[in-house]
C-alpha cells in the first residue's frame, strides 16, 4: 500500500506521549470502500487548551547502478531522553475561512481546495492490516485517504496529491515509525522557533526511504490543530534534487491528539531539472549534481546547497504555490 522510510523506533517504557492519545474510531470494513463527497457546514470549536499531542506512495526509484541503503531496524534516538515528552500545547490561532473553492467532506476530514490546485478528489477508507505476513509499511490501524482529482500535473510525477488521516494513539502503538515522527512533531510544536535537523524532523512513517533535505520549513495551524510543512525528496540513495521528486509534505495533529495526518502534495520549482537523469538539463542558477561524475562528492554540501537555493524562492515561484497549499491545510477540519 505504501512506500515507506524506515524510521528511528524510539520505544518509551511507558509509551508516555501515546497514553494520552484516546481513539475512538475503529474502521471495520474489510475493504477499501469509496465515500462520496458531501457538503458539510464546519462549525469550528476551539478548546482553551489541548491535551500533548501526541499510495500507495511509491518511494523513490533507485537507479539500478547504485544499491539501496537500509537503515537498521531499531535505531534508537539520542536528542530527546523518554522523559522529555513536550507538555500540551496551545489551541492553534482560528484561520480565516477560505472564501474561494471546491469544499469536499470525507468523513472525519472537510477541506477547501483552491482554484488551480485541483478540481476535487475522492476518498477511501482502509480497513485495520496488522497480519504478520503485511510489510511493516502497509501495516495501519485503519485510515481515511483523500486523493486530489484532476491536480495540476501528474505525469510523471512519483508521488501522487494525497492525504492520510490516522487514529494517532493506535497509529503509534503499531507501528515505531509512527510513533517517532508524532513524537517529534510534538517536540517541533512545543518550540517551533527551534528548526530541528535534518533528522529531527516528523516524517512519512510509511515511506521505506530517506528525506534528503528540506526547505521553506514553517508551522501551519488548521482549523483544529496544527503541524509543520517543509519541501522534501525521499529517496534510498543519494539523489539529485528534480521535480519529479519533490514534494509539499504537512505533518500534523489535532488539538486534542485523537487524529495524525499526513499530506502529499508533488509541485515544481523553476531551479531545478525536471528528471534525475544524469542527462536532464539544469535551469541556469541550478546546483549540479556532483555523484555521478564523482561518487566521492560531499552530497551534504549539495543538498545543503539546494536547501538554500530554493528557500530564497518566493512561494509563488512554485507550481502550486505555496501559498495555494498551505490554504488547503488550513482549511481543514478533523472531526472526532
Amino acid at each position: 500500500m505504501h512506500s515507506t522510510i524506515v524510521k528511528k523506533i524510539f520505544l518509551l517504557p511507558t509509551l508516555l506521549l501515546v497514553a494520552s492519545l484516546a481513539c475512538t474510531v475503529q474502521l471495520t470494513a474489510t475493504t477499501p470502500t469509496e465515500i462520496p463527497a458531501t457538503p458539510l457546514v464546519v462549525t469550528v470549536v476551539f478548546p482553551t487548551q489541548g491535551p500533548a499531542a501526541g499510495t500507495s506512495v511509491p518511494a523513490t526509484a533507485v537507479p539500478t547502478q547504485v544499491p539501496a541503503v537500509t537503515a537498521p531496524a531499531t535505531a534508537v534516538p539520542t536528542q530527546v531522553a523518554p522523559t522529555q515528552v513536550p507538555p500540551t500545547y496551545s489551541a492553534p490561532t482560528p484561520q480565516p475561512p477560505v472564501s474561494a473553492g471546491t469544499t469536499v467532506t470525507y468523513r472525519p476530514l472537510t477541506l477547501v481546495i483552491p482554484p488551480g490546485v485541483a478540481s476535487g478528489a475522492s476518498g477511501r477508507n482502509f480497513p485495520r492490516l496488522d497480519s504478520d505476513n503485511a510489510v511493516w509499511w502497509e501495516k495501519t490501524p485503519g485510515h481515511l485517504q483523500v486523493s486530489l482529482a484532476d491536480y495540476y500535473l501528474l505525469r510523471g510525477k512519483t508521488h501522487q496529491p494525497q492525504i492520510y488521516v490516522y487514529p494517532a494513539s493506535d497509529y503509534a502503538l503499531m507501528l515505531p515509525a509512527a510513533f517517532e515522527s508524532i513524537h517529534r512533531l510534538q517536540n517541533y510544536l512545543y518550540a517551533p522557533n527551534n528548526v530541528p535537523a535534518l533528522d529531527q524532523l516528523p516524517g512519512v512513517p510509511f515511506f521505506n526511504a530517506q528525506s534528503l533535505f528540506a526547505a521553506h520549513i514553517q508551522p501551519v495551524a488548521f482549523q483544529n490543530g496544527k503541524g509543520i510543512r517543509y519541501l522534501s525528496e525521499y529517496a534510498q540513495y543519494p539523489a539529485s534534487a528534480n521535480n519529479t521528486d519533490l514534494f509539499y509534505n504537512f505533518i500534523g495533529v489535532t488539538s486534542d491528539g485523537e487524529r495524525y495526518i499526513v499530506a502529499i502534495f508533488p509541485l515544481t520549482s523553476p531551479v531545478l531539472a525536471e528528471t534525475s537523469d544524469a542527462g536532464a538539463p539544469l535551469p541556469s542558477g541550478g546546483i549540479p549534481y556532483p555523484y555521478m561524475a564523482n561518487p566521492q562528492a560531499d552530497m551534504s554540501a549539495y543538498y545543503s546547497a539546494v536547501t538554500n537555493l530554493l528557500n530564497t524562492q518566493r512561494p509563488d515561484n512554485f507550481t502550486p504555490s505555496l501559498n495555494q497549499l498551505d490554504a488547503l491545510i488550513q482549511s481543514m477540519q478533523v472531526n472526532p
